[in-house]
């Protein structure tokens, strides 16, 4: 959560308005099938005793752009079944994650 945390903190830095932080995937699913106006999901992949896999499909059927934090690589086998996103690989810096966000057409250079 600390790692959410920090990430928050980051993106409100960038100029998001309202960043939610998720303590579990079932209450990431519940806010997702809600209906909620979502712009864009950073998801870590591993959770420890489960992944975001569910949530990050949940919100590719609603066409979410997601950028995944992972110290995993895009070829790792914890990402088969992922959908589409961009990669984030931890550890990051502010730059790493300011260029993920510019890549994304979240952030100007």
């Amino acid at each position: 959560m600390i790692v959410a945390y920090d990430a928050a903190a980051m993106l409100s830095e960038f100029g998001a308005r309202d960043v939610v932080i998720f303590g579990t995937v079932e209450e990431a699913l519940l806010h997702i099938a809600g209906g909620n106006d979502i712009s864009m999901a950073l998801l870590d992949i591993n959770l420890g005793d489960e992944t975001s896999l569910e949530a990050a499909k949940a919100l590719r059927e609603r066409a979410v752009p997601i950028l995944y934090s992972t110290g995993y690589d895009e070829q790792s086998v914890m990402m088969d079944g992922f959908p589409e996103g961009k990669m984030l690989i931890k550890p990051f810096t502010n730059d790493d994650f300011a260029n993920a966000l510019i890549s994304m057409g979240f952030a100007e250079a």
